[in-house]
Order: C-alpha cells, then sequence, then structure tokens
C-alpha cells in the first residue's frame, strides 16, 4: 500500500511542476491535489483527513494557503519518490538481467554485460532496503499531508457553525410550509365542515316541518343525525391535526407555556418546569415542542405511566429538554417512526437526542441542542 501511495505521488509529482510553472494553475492544482492526498493518506496506514467544504477556499482562506504550502512540499518528496522508485527499477532490472547472464540465457543486455555478480548483488541489496525506504518516504509524506492539510480547530467550529444556519434556516422554510398547510386547513377545509354541520342543523328543522310525525320523520332525522355526527367528528379531527402542528399558545407565548397546555390536555398528572425560559427562534421552539408532545404521546401510549414530568432548561450556550416518566419504560425506535422523528429533530438542530429507558422503567428522554445566536 505505501508503494502504490509513493508511485500515485510520483506521478502527481510532474503535475505539480507543470502547475508551478504556470502560476495562475497553483490555487486549482493544489486544491485538487489537497482533496486526492486527504484520501490517499490511508494507504499510508494515516486515518483519512476530514475534507474542506466545497469549492475553492479565497485568497483570504487560510485552508488554501496551507494546500499551497502542502503542493511546494509535495514537490520535494514527490522528487525525492520519483528518484528512487526510477533507481530501484533500474537496479533491479539489472540485477535481473545479470541473473540471466550468469546462467547463460541470452538477455536483453548481453553476455558481456560488465560485472554481472556486482550486479545481483546491488539489485538484491536494493529489494531487502526498498521497503524501509518505501515506508520512510510514504509515512514523511503522510504526516506532511496530516499536518498541513488537516482542519484545524476554528476552522471545524465555523463549518459547525455553518451547518448549523443551514440547518436552521431548512427549520424556516419547513415553518413556513407548514404555516401555509396550517392557513389551508384552517381557513378552507376547516370552514366547510363548520359550514356542512350548520347546514345539517339546519336541514333537520325542515325536516321536523315538512314530514309528520311518524317513521318517515324518525328515519329521516337519524339519518341526518349520522351524517351530523360524522361531520362534527371529522371537525374535531381536522381541528386536531392543526392544533398537532403547531400549537397557537407556541406562536403567542412561547415554548414554556405551549409546555404547560401540553401537560393540562393530558389524562395523567403531568409535570412542567420552564420558569424563567425565554423565548427562541420559532424552528427551535417548533421541534422542541415536537419532541416532548412525542415523548409524552408514547409514554402514554406505550408505557403507562402514572406521572411525567417536563423540564426545560438552558445555559449560556445550550437548551436541555428533559421528559422522564415512571411508566413500564422498554423505549427505542423499532417501535414506531415517533422515536426515529425525534432523533431527526435533534440532528437538525445540530444537537442530539439521549434515551435512557431500561424494561421496567424509568424513562429518560433528553434532547440538549446548542443555543442559536
Amino acid at each position: 500500500m505505501s508503494l502504490a501511495y509513493l508511485a500515485v505521488g510520483a506521478v502527481l509529482w510532474f503535475v505539480t511542476v507543470l502547475a508551478f510553472a504556470f502560476i495562475g494553475t497553483i490555487p486549482y492544482w493544489a486544491h485538487a491535489l489537497a482533496k486526492v492526498e486527504r484520501r490517499m493518506v490511508r494507504l499510508a496506514g494515516f486515518r483519512p483527513i476530514t475534507d474542506s467544504p466545497p469549492g475553492l477556499p479565497g485568497l483570504q482562506d487560510p485552508v488554501l494557503w496551507r494546500e499551497v504550502a502542502y503542493a511546494l512540499a509535495h514537490m520535494l518528496i514527490g522528487f525525492l519518490s520519483f528518484v528512487f522508485l526510477l533507481i530501484a527499477a533500474v537496479l533491479v532490472f539489472a540485477g535481473l538481467m545479470a541473473v540471466l547472464v550468469m546462467t547463460g540465457v541470452d538477455a536483453p543486455l548481453g553476455r558481456n554485460h560488465t560485472d554481472p555478480p556486482f550486479l545481483v548483488l546491488l539489485g538484491a541489496l536494493i529489494l531487502v532496503v526498498s521497503p524501509y525506504v518505501v515506508t520512510l518516504l510514504a509515512n514523511a509524506q503522510g504526516a506532511l499531508a496530516t499536518a498541513l492539510l488537516s482542519p484545524r480547530v476554528e476552522e471545524l467550529q465555523t463549518q459547525v457553525a455553518s451547518l448549523a444556519r443551514a440547518n436552521i434556516a431548512e427549520l424556516d422554510r419547513f415553518e413556513g410550509e407548514r404555516q401555509r398547510i396550517e392557513r389551508d386547513l384552517h381557513d378552507g377545509t376547516q370552514q366547510h365542515l363548520a359550514t356542512s354541520a350548520m347546514r345539517l342543523g339546519m336541514l333537520e328543522l325542515e325536516v321536523r316541518e315538512l314530514f309528520p310525525p311518524g317513521p318517515e320523520q324518525d328515519s329521516a332525522l337519524e339519518s341526518l343525525e349520522a351524517v351530523r355526527r360524522e361531520t362534527e367528528l371529522a371537525l374535531d379531527t381536522l381541528r386536531d391535526v392543526v392544533h398537532g402542528l403547531r400549537p397557537r399558545t407556541l406562536i403567542d407565548d412561547g415554548l414554556g407555556a405551549a409546555l404547560r397546555e401540553l401537560a393540562r390536555r393530558v389524562p395523567i398528572r403531568t409535570t412542567v418546569d420552564a420558569e424563567g425560559i425565554g423565548r427562541f427562534s420559532l424552528p427551535v421552539e417548533s421541534s422542541l415542542y415536537y419532541i416532548a408532545s412525542e415523548a409524552v404521546t408514547n409514554a402514554i401510549k406505550h408505557a403507562t405511566p402514572d406521572h411525567i414530568h417536563i423540564e426545560l432548561a438552558e445555559t449560556f450556550d445550550r437548551i436541555r429538554l428533559t421528559v422522564s416518566d415512571d411508566g413500564l419504560g422498554g423505549a427505542n425506535s423499532a417501535h414506531g417512526t415517533g422515536m426515529v422523528g425525534m432523533y431527526e429533530r435533534a440532528v437538525l438542530l445540530s444537537g442530539e437526542l439521549i434515551v435512557d429507558s431500561p424494561p421496567g422503567g424509568p424513562t429518560v428522554i433528553v434532547a440538549d441542542i446548542p443555543r442559536p445566536y
């Protein structure tokens, strides 16, 4: 593997020399060479290096200048690798030809080759020494690549912050789409169902006036009552769906108030500790509310607890939501998509979801996310 690493490096050395002959191509080739090298170092036994963000870094970006520095250093190591591999190949080939000459076989170099025993000895020596030299050169190249091309702590922090901003922007778009769905459901389908229920009530009064009391009136009223009940049930279901998307309290009063409202709707004893918590961005509040609501729903459905406790806490740089219950435990993502959705919400916020739910309980679910700024 080290030999392949050096051989590729020796080939790339030619391209590096050509790139430095044309100044304008240096940044592009240095960036391309760095991308290749970050993956190739594993051939020398090093861990693959984390790649830089997509696209060519700007001239003010220290990443680009470290890549150019590596390209300069690669000219030296690549040259040494090329020279050694060339000399080793020539000596091994000459040694083989000398063996043929000594055994009386016609060889491309002819029978009168100078001092065949010396060439055989030299070829054997290069075969013995080559693994050590190859390993030394490969380790030197890999160590240099790791030192110059590995991301610095501040660059990783910048990438994490950039990813967090991208995730928040994605959640913002998601929240905008959800608001549109809520408006469509409220202003469209919900209004139509409410109007239908009202007209069924008016039709019931007309039936009582038009039909005399008797079996026909009773049958008509019974059918209308069945339709009206189904319409009202559909309307209630739709209201629950709209409320489940995002309660109005969350928008108006914040996450703490929405969690307390959630606790009041739960049929078992549920307490909330969210005092002194300020407002966060709507995507963050909506995601944390979803996690809390899903955790409570799962507990009631699967764990039959006597008590659920929700705690929301914040520090200078973290937000921590904890939902615990004294139920049967055994919560895991294999029981449905709800737990998977909770994990996905936490990851989108660049945080993590920790689930501690041994069989027999209790269950503690913690969503720990960085505080957005």
